[in-house]
């Protein structure tokens, strides 16, 4: 009994986070019809800046306004068929990601609570 009331308290934290959070299984695919569309507007309202960017040469988009100016040079073909095509996957802490592979390479986009919902954190790239 006694271990119980020392977990507890950390279990109900972590539950009224997920709750506060909201449910990615309903903002994932708004997300994904976003991006579709190539709605750069709509994407980067899902935004946290700056953003970590590891695409190519590119490391960091630092502002909403560079976002909205390159949309295309960060949503390529590739980036865009991986939103579409990804299962996200729940991270320990409450945040999610979504991987896939293309041109011999791993990629993956984080997303992480905010307020009711999501933000898009961070995309990675590295060896497959």
């Amino acid at each position: 009994m006694r271990r119980y009331r020392l977990w507890m308290p950390l279990l109900l934290a972590m539950a009224s986070l997920a709750w506060a959070a909201g449910d990615f299984s309903k903002w994932w695919p708004a997300f994904q019809s976003v991006v579709a569309k190539g709605d750069a507007k709509a994407v980067a309202q899902k935004a946290h800046f700056p953003l970590a960017w590891e695409l190519g040469p590119i490391r960091e988009i630092r502002t909403e306004a560079d976002f909205l100016k390159d949309f295309d040079k960060y949503f390529t073909p590739e980036v865009r068929k991986g939103v579409a095509g990804a299962k996200p996957e729940q991270l320990p802490d409450g945040s999610y990601m979504v991987t896939w592979k293309a041109r011999g390479n791993e990629y993956s986009l984080y997303f992480r609570p905010r307020g009711d919902g999501y933000v898009l954190d961070a995309l990675s790239e590295g060896p497959a």
